[in-house]
């Protein structure tokens, strides 16, 4: 009997962090060069040095910009989302991290080398 009591409190106290994680959010990230990326992937920085749009909107998270890049996002662990973006033959492995301090995007390759940080704008 007590152990239930304890766990019913349990999953009360937990049940704000829950729904805070549920709350709508936007973050605007600017991304920069990345001197170690493959030459190729230099070529490709004009496509990724823009803002770019992190957004949760009931429950859904998504990544946008203005050069056509739209990725939804799936939770990964508690304040990180990650999603795929194919750019011709690349696949893209975006990585948002809000409970970093400051907050991070991460686009790279699947094989890890073209990479680009964002900084919170």
């Amino acid at each position: 009997m007590l152990v239930k009591k304890f766990a019913t409190l349990a999953l009360v106290g937990l049940m704000p962090l829950a729904a805070a994680a549920q709350q709508d959010a936007e973050v605007k990230f600017w991304f920069k060069e990345n001197p170690n990326s493959i030459s190729g992937c230099i070529q490709a920085d004009s496509s990724f040095t823009r803002e770019h749009t992190f957004k949760i909107v009931n429950g859904q998270a998504e990544i946008k910009s203005a050069g056509g890049i739209d990725v939804k996002l799936k939770p990964i662990r508690p304040n990180v989302y990650q999603g795929t973006f194919n750019l011709g033959r690349m696949n893209l492995i975006y990585t948002a991290d809000l409970g970093a301090t400051p907050p991070t995007l991460v686009a790279q390759s699947q094989d890890g080398g073209c990479k680009w940080n964002a900084v919170k704008a």
